[in-house]
């Protein structure tokens, strides 16, 4: 699996949002799979991407690789389908369950419910992290994220 990372706007030195989707390398099936929570195969930019990166890869298996007996470069691509998210920000949440989740036949089943879920978690593992909290600083970074957050919702 590999974890990719798209920018939205790659010229605008402001803006840093992206998108977050998967490729799987299925050398069983001899293809690659794409999964992605919000595009599929008819978006122009994840098309152009996701080959931009299959075809780098290919290139350094082929380099790496030359007298395996297992060669990629006649894998096809494949666009998993899969349930598309409500929203614009929760792509991160869809693609760490297909990391752990993907096995190449049944994609995992991603609801809202899923997402909050995901969120308490990350958040309380990312909080009880020992390195994370040994750092300077830490404390103070919280709390501001904090309140940043309820700022927006009030």
């Amino acid at each position: 699996m590999f974890p990719m990372f798209q920018e939205i706007a790659p010229h605008d030195q402001e803006d840093k949002c992206g998108h977050h989707y998967a490729i799987c390398l299925d050398l069983k099936n001899q293809r690659f799979e794409l999964l992605d929570s919000i595009r599929s195969e008819a978006d122009a930019d994840l098309t152009t991407h996701a080959e931009f990166f299959i075809n780098n890869l290919k290139e350094t298996w082929n380099h790496h690789y030359e007298h395996s007996k297992v060669q990629i470069r006649h894998f096809p691509t494949e666009y998993v389908a899969t349930a598309k998210q409500g929203n614009t920000t929760d792509c991160g949440f869809h693609a760490l369950e297909y990391f752990a989740k993907w096995e190449g036949r049944i994609v995992p089943a991603i609801t809202a419910a899923t997402v909050v879920e995901l969120r308490k978690i990350h958040t309380w593992n990312w909080l009880t992290n020992e390195d994370f909290n040994k750092r300077s600083g830490a404390r103070e970074f919280v709390e501001e994220a904090v309140k940043k957050v309820i700022k927006r919702y009030k």
